[in-house]
């Protein structure tokens, strides 16, 4: 049952979410949808996605069960179906979730966590632009990618997709730093 333990988490942060956004307290001219609109859409989703693996992670247990179940009778028959007298040893219970020699890549660990403190760190001299595509790039980096050039291409087009968004869009500011005269 060590896979329900992402759904738990889906759900820690869920409940972290309702408490905050139920407490928020909103200025009376605020038009709706209103700032509780954006949390309620990813409360939501979380608690799906909580649901949706608890029920996939259940029934590939008890499929699991089932089919070692199936197997287990089926060994202590012979081929005549007769039942066989000496019980064989239990058979491999399949891939388990954090198998005896597992390595963490803490490599990737590292460089993740590191371009997590480079962005917090780079955010306000720097502004959101350049400290975002610094984070993007590190977490590409981190998980395998090796195209310099196509991942700083892309990690800059996408914080500055989501600096428009936001500032466009929603009417929210993010942080410009050094670009705060041409934006």
């Amino acid at each position: 049952m060590a896979e329900l333990v992402v759904p738990a988490i889906l759900v820690a942060i869920a409940v972290f979410l309702i408490i905050g956004t139920a407490t928020m307290v909103e200025p009376p001219s605020v038009q709706r949808p209103g700032p509780a609109f954006f949390p309620g859409i990813i409360i939501g989703l979380l608690l799906i996605m909580a649901v949706l693996h608890t029920v996939q992670t259940l029934r590939t247990v008890r499929a699991r069960r089932a089919g070692l179940l199936q197997d287990e009778q089926e060994a202590h028959l012979d081929a005549d179906g007769d039942p066989i007298e000496e019980i064989p040893p239990d058979p491999p219970r399949g891939r388990e979730p954090w198998p005896a020699g597992a390595v963490t890549d803490w490599r990737a660990v590292l460089t993740v966590l590191g371009s997590l403190v480079a962005f917090m760190v780079l955010l306000r001299p720097v502004g959101w632009i350049v400290a975002a595509a610094v984070l993007f790039w590190g977490v590409a980096y981190a998980l395998g990618s090796r195209r310099p050039i196509f991942d700083v291409s892309v990690a800059l087009v996408m914080s500055s997709v989501i600096q428009l968004t936001f500032g466009y869009l929603l009417g929210l500011n993010l942080p410009a730093g050094f670009l705060a005269g041409v934006m």
